[in-house]
């Protein structure tokens, strides 16, 4: 599966810096963290994208306590889409 979020945030910025940065290690045990994507949209709103999700693994991540305090910390509302590649023909 893969996986794009539109979110906001207190501080893009700071989210980017403080959490998105610092956890970043942490996606590989739930999707391909070489080809994540973040993209800021303004000081509130961001795009992420992940690919090669793992469903299961990826809600034991987002129920660890210090994944949710990072959401807490920054006000971080998430919005999920999924995706799946076009195919051509």
């Amino acid at each position: 599966m893969n996986l794009m979020l539109t979110a906001q945030c207190d501080s893009t910025d700071a989210f980017y810096e403080q959490a998105y940065l610092a956890v970043k290690p942490e996606f590989s045990e739930w999707c391909d963290a070489s080809r994540c994507v973040f993209a800021k949209i303004d000081d509130h709103n961001l795009i992420e994208l992940f690919f090669d999700v793992d469903p299961p693994k990826l809600q034991a991540w987002l129920a660890k306590p210090s994944t949710q305090e990072i959401f807490k910390t920054h006000s971080f509302v998430p919005t999920r889409y999924t995706f799946s590649p076009l195919e051509m023909g």
